[in-house]
């Protein structure tokens, strides 16, 4: 594999990693691929949402030999995606760029529009309609918030609980944590409070300081010891407030969502210690493989909609290394994510 690197103006640096080119087969015929993706403002190595699909994009590139590129966006705004994409298509000939995070949804409208012989796969993304140049990769967040509020509340069984959003996009995450919550009270007997005042939608995505403030007027006013957070900036700034007063001795928790929060909300690195209780996880990393090498193979099935990836896909669920949850409790969570599979617990979203 060789490497070079491009200087791209607008003070976007386009850097690429090239490996053999793939040829995946087709009903049209032969097809060659090249992959690129675009950050959300934050860098590929972020823990959080950029990351999981970085490295699943370099493994899938080594496995099926493929040409892959990336481009790290200064700033997360859709004019600043934009002009990253451009420079994907333009500069370096991708045919396929992905789109992590719901940040991108209107860059994703918009570059299928602009560019309609490239293929653009969005994660997090639910647009109103799916162009057929795009594939929208979604989660079921309610079952996903379900296992997290119940884990949460299973596992503190003493608790105020609220949360901070960017936006009301969350209100699928935010009626299966209360739904979980309420299982955990009413069928483990745990003594957790949840007020719908509690969980605050905020009108922006990209405020890190008014998420923190948020945060704190939760923690201070309201008494909230755990904290459901977003994932985009305002969400990160609530849980840093997490993050703070755990380090400070203050007894809260966060429970985050969409990618495991422990290493993001970690204020020990020796001791290992985190603020994250749980994560209301989205697998980002296994949809993408799954949609990607669909490609790769010739389907063209996922484009033109979204896919849904939920507990029986394995899309959504809790972290693999539950750092603080008791083997107690993950034998309740998984007796919970079993009864949801089967349609004993039915999750409704407000």
């Amino acid at each position: 594999m060789h490497k070079r690197i491009l200087s791209i103006g607008l003070t976007l640096a386009l850097l690429l990693s090239m490996t053999a080119l793939l040829s995946g087969c087709s009903g049209e015929g032969e097809v060659t691929y090249n992959v690129g993706i675009v950050s959300d403002g934050n860098a590929l190595s972020d823990n959080h949402l950029n990351q999981p699909v970085w490295e699943m994009l370099k493994e899938l590139a080594s496995e099926h030999q493929f040409q892959y590129s990336y481009v790290i966006s200064p700033s997360n705004d859709t004019a600043t995606f934009m002009a990253g994409i451009d420079s994907l298509v333009k500069e370096g000939g991708c045919n396929v760029i992905v789109l992590p995070g719901v940040l991108f949804t209107e860059a994703f409208t918009t570059a299928c529009a602009k560019y309609p012989d490239v293929r653009f796969i969005a994660i997090d993304c639910n647009p109103e309609t799916v162009p057929q140049n795009g594939a929208a990769i979604v989660f079921d967040k309610s079952q996903a918030g379900f296992l997290a509020g119940y884990a949460a509340a299973v596992e503190l069984k003493e608790a105020a609980f609220g949360g901070v959003f960017g936006s009301t996009d969350a209100q699928e995450l935010i009626s299966g944590f209360l739904q979980g919550i309420d299982h955990a009270r009413s069928q483990n007997g745990a003594k957790v409070s949840s007020a719908a005042d509690n969980f605050v939608c905020l009108d922006s995505r990209t405020s890190y300081p008014r998420g923190q403030q948020a945060a704190a007027t939760l923690f201070d006013s309201m008494q909230v010891t755990c904290l459901l957070t977003g994932s985009d900036p305002t969400g990160m700034g609530a849980l840093a407030e997490a993050r703070v007063r755990r380090q400070a001795g203050d007894n809260v928790w966060a429970v985050c969502s969409d990618a495991d929060g422990h290493i993001t909300a970690r204020y020990d690195e020796e001791q290992d210690l985190s603020a994250c209780l749980t994560t209301a996880m989205c697998d980002y990393a296994f949809a993408f493989r799954t949609l990607l090498e669909q490609l790769l193979e010739g389907d063209t099935a996922p484009f033109g909609h979204a896919n849904v990836f939920d507990l029986t896909s394995g899309g959504v669920g809790l972290p693999e290394e539950p750092v603080h949850l008791s083997e107690d409790t993950l034998e309740a969570v998984e007796a919970a994510a079993d009864a949801i599979k089967a349609g004993d617990i039915i999750i409704t979203v407000q």
